[in-house]
């Protein structure tokens, strides 16, 4: 039986990082092939778990403060964009999990370049800047509170609420 492929993208931080484990294990275990994407941050946290292909992507949020900045900011996510469609044409996923934070925006858009489904998940009260960007996008959108602020009605129809990942 061939496997089907799984892309999570995930932030750089805990708070991305071990949802997106959790599920990794999970979808593993359920006969799933997983490939991880996330930046420097997150590979720090998961370089002791070895049972995962985690591609480092870098990252950067876009960062408005100077025009250098903003230029420097605008071409890592860039290059981000350009090495995600690599991945993603040579991989050829069945969908992407993107786990929000900035670092899973440049997989979750050369998906939706690609036209690969790609679903969205947040784990928190107020939807994040990354997520917030890719709800047109978006397939579906995960959340974990009902209370969620920050989507706007037009997109009230993709979400699902299943709770939080652990």
């Amino acid at each position: 039986m061939i496997k089907k492929k799984i892309v999570i993208a995930t932030g750089g931080t805990g708070g991305h990082i071990f949802p997106a484990y959790s599920l990794a294990n999970y979808l593993k275990n359920k006969n799933f092939s997983i490939r991880l994407t996330s930046d420097k941050r997150g590979s720090y946290y998961l370089k002791d778990y070895n049972n995962f292909k985690l591609v480092k992507i870098p990252s950067s949020p876009l960062i408005k403060k100077n025009i250098f900045k903003f230029f420097y900011s605008f071409c890592i996510i860039t290059f981000s964009i350009i090495k995600s469609l690599s991945i993603l044409i040579f991989d050829r996923p069945s969908l992407i999990l993107g786990m929000g934070g900035y670092a899973s925006f440049p997989t979750c858009i050369a998906a939706s370049i690609l036209n690969i489904k790609f679903i969205i998940y947040e784990n928190n009260l107020i939807i994040g800047k990354a997520n917030k960007y890719l709800l047109p996008y978006a397939y579906k959108i995960f959340v974990s509170y009902k209370e969620i602020e920050g989507v706007p009605k037009k997109f009230l129809k993709k979400v699902n609420i299943i709770g939080n990942i652990i």
